[in-house]
């Protein structure tokens, strides 16, 4: 079974705190004057791509508007450097290359199959659900009530979504590291634009809507950090409804190569 992972939500508060201390050339009006190196041409399918992971960069208080989040200067590929070591493990071309592949291969929705799974096989789902959390701490070594609760908010979210119910968390983040990569330097433009809309053209028949992406976002979210998803869901909503929102893009648009 898996470990507590609630350091990784105090690592999250501590880095967007150094994020917004250290700042990044691009976000906000304080923003140092810097040489752009490169720029992304803002078209509706670079905007589909953002909008994949606009509560991310929302989060950062970066823009959803930059493919990226950030401006590609010298200073945004060293800060997004250092967020990829510390995060992913990743820096350079090869750990970059092989964390994309796990995530598309794997990601965490192979983990919360695995689990699901194996409770589904010892007979979860002919328990009530006031009777699961018991369950478990008489059969599983979990560690504690929490965990119980965990577990069988994870098995009612397989049971109303199926085996793929996090997958959108996977999807997201993949198209995500492919903004990254391109401000760390570590893929060149056309490389990393070329592979989002290979997994773009991938994810659109999975989702009936923004909406139902997002859904599976915020689930695989509660799933990877154990903790609620309702921020992330404010901000989505808040996101929406602004003028310049990426979701304004048809979902089901035509996802074409624009550069």
């Amino acid at each position: 079974m898996r470990k507590n992972n609630k350091w990784r939500n105090m690592f999250a508060f501590c880095m967007i705190l150094v994020l917004g201390l250290t700042g990044v050339s691009g976000c906000g009006s304080n923003a140092k004057e810097e040489e752009i190196l490169e720029m992304v041409e803002l078209t509706d399918t670079i905007r589909w791509f953002n909008a994949s992971y606009a509560i991310l960069t929302e989060t950062n208080n970066w823009d959803y508007n930059l493919f990226g989040g950030l401006q590609n200067t010298e200073s945004n590929q060293k800060t997004v450097r250092k967020l990829l070591d510390e995060w992913w493990g990743v820096t350079d071309w090869d750990s970059a290359d092989s964390t994309l592949e796990w995530i598309k291969d794997k990601g965490h929705r192979a983990d919360f199959a695995r689990i699901v799974r194996s409770l589904e096989k010892d007979g979860m789902s002919n328990l009530p659900e006031e009777e699961r959390e018991a369950f478990l701490l008489e059969h599983y070594d979990i560690g504690g009530d929490d965990r119980a609760h965990l577990y069988v908010s994870w098995y009612k979210m397989y049971e109303e979504y199926g085996i793929d119910a996090i997958t959108g968390w996977d999807c997201c983040r993949a198209m995500n590291l492919l903004g990254y990569y391109y401000i760390a330097g570590y893929y060149s433009q056309e490389e990393a634009l070329d592979i989002s809309l290979e997994i773009a053209q991938t994810i659109q028949p999975l989702f009936d809507s923004w909406d139902g992406l997002m859904d599976s976002y915020l689930r695989g979210y509660e799933y990877w950090s154990e903790e609620s998803s309702s921020a992330r869901k404010a901000l989505y909503e808040k996101i929406k409804s602004r003028e310049d929102s990426p979701y304004q893009v048809d979902f089901h648009m035509a996802l074409e190569k624009t550069w």
